[in-house]
């Protein structure tokens, strides 16, 4: 009888360490799992606010603006916002606008942003030129010269033709865009403003002809006039 009930005292005794014992496991990983939640929580806190730079425009950046001349004229201003602040694409290196153009209206106050830049600042005509340059418009029924052959960002000695005389009219002039392959458009060049109205001029008035220049090394072209006497006798 008693050894009986010394077993049943020993086995409850025993059953109650191994309750006591699993609360006390319990607990633990409780507060494990408590101290690993806290960690991660203020880690992704303090990632979601980690200081991160962006560059944020100050004025309107019109669409087609260079970005070099974003860059330039520091039409942003370079700052730092909380991660969770900053948009995706942002931009953070001004470095990364040289060859691109802005592809839309950016506003005050905008993160600029990859998809806000155009990949190249030739897609634009308004991208290639600045201050006094001009982008004028020539219909390629009133040029003759290598025009199978003229690209976009060749450069060309325009001559005009009229009354009777061919003679060099500017050189050096920049080609913005050509026509399409199937022949739709006119060519487009970039001009000095005072030089537009000779140009526009010209175009309705004379014959113009296109002399593509050399890519490196081109010389100084002569201001030449050919004429019949002066083609006739071979001057």
């Amino acid at each position: 009888m008693s050894n009986t009930l010394t077993g049943r005292v020993s086995s409850r005794m025993s059953s109650r360490g191994w309750a006591i014992a699993l609360g006390i496991g319990a607990i633990v990983l409780a507060a494990i799992l408590l101290i690993v939640y806290l960690d991660r929580y203020r880690s992704r806190v303090a990632g979601e606010n980690a200081p991160t730079p962006a560059l944020v425009a100050k004025q309107l950046i019109p669409k087609g603006t260079p970005g070099t001349l974003v860059a330039a004229n520091q039409m942003y201003t370079a700052t730092t916002l909380p991660r969770k602040d900053v948009v995706v694409g942002a931009i953070s290196d001004p470095s990364y606008l040289a060859g691109r153009a802005a592809a839309v209206d950016i506003f005050p106050g905008a993160q600029l942003t990859a998809a806000d830049f155009a990949a190249s600042d030739t897609q634009y005509v308004k991208s290639q030129i600045t201050g006094e340059q001009r982008a004028i418009s020539v219909a390629i029924d009133q040029v003759r010269g290598s025009l199978s052959q003229l690209q976009a960002g060749d450069f060309v000695d325009v001559y005009v033709g009229t009354a009777g005389a061919v003679r060099l009219f500017r050189e050096n002039v920049k080609v913005l865009a050509v026509p399409t392959p199937e022949g739709a458009g006119n060519i487009i060049l970039r001009v000095r403003a005072a030089d537009a109205a000779d140009f526009a001029y010209a175009v309705d008035n004379a014959q113009l002809w296109f002399v593509i220049r050399p890519v490196v090394g081109a010389k100084p072209t002569p201001r030449d006039t050919a004429t019949a006497s002066t083609v006739l006798s071979g001057r």
